[in-house]
């Protein structure tokens, strides 16, 4: 069986996942966003993401396939480090299958973590959380983004909007996007 990855991504409304290299959302992001994380999180086989966001959020009982060009294998019991240079997101079934079967991926970023994943044609949904704050600079969604509304990111890579609604009386949007065929 295919697996299926959701890419699960909070931003600032200007388009930014964080300031700086390593700084968490929870440092930023609503409580509703984060409680809709953690139910992510919960549904999900197995957590895919970058060497930054892992050191970010160090969770030792959490299942995780950490994307790195510089540490590779079982870095833990339940947590694979792998360079993802000759690999595509339709190989790493395979490579946990042992420890538990991956059906359902959990894609948290960071950029070049979202844009391996893009590039394999492999995010099959999205759910985004817009805070109502502004960067102004920091770590893009994408680095080729090109603009600063976080919900056209994704329309404009073929992604239709499912769900926009709002979180929170200080204006955090939740959005769930599908991938529409062909782009």
């Amino acid at each position: 069986m295919t697996p299926s990855f959701t890419l699960t991504v909070a931003t600032s409304r200007d388009g930014f996942i964080s300031r700086s290299t390593g700084e968490p959302p929870q440092a930023w992001a609503s409580a509703e966003e984060q409680a809709l994380f953690f139910r992510d999180v919960e549904a999900s086989d197995w957590a895919i993401m970058g060497r930054h966001t892992h050191q970010a959020a160090d969770r030792p009982d959490r299942r995780r396939i950490v994307l790195s060009s510089t540490v590779a294998g079982w870095q833990r019991p339940t947590q694979l480090w792998l360079d993802p240079s000759d690999l595509t997101p339709f190989d790493l079934p395979a490579l946990v299958e042992a420890v538990h079967p991956l059906s359902r991926g959990l894609i948290l970023g960071g950029t070049r973590v979202h844009e391996w994943f893009l590039a394999h044609d492999a995010i099959d949904r999205v759910h985004l959380t817009v805070e109502p704050v502004a960067f102004g600079t920091g770590l893009p969604i994408f680095t080729d983004q090109g603009t600063g509304d976080p919900v056209v990111v994704f329309t404009s890579r073929g992604y239709a909007i499912e769900s926009d609604a709002l979180l929170n009386a200080a204006g955090t949007r939740y959005v769930t996007l599908e991938r529409r065929h062909p782009v």
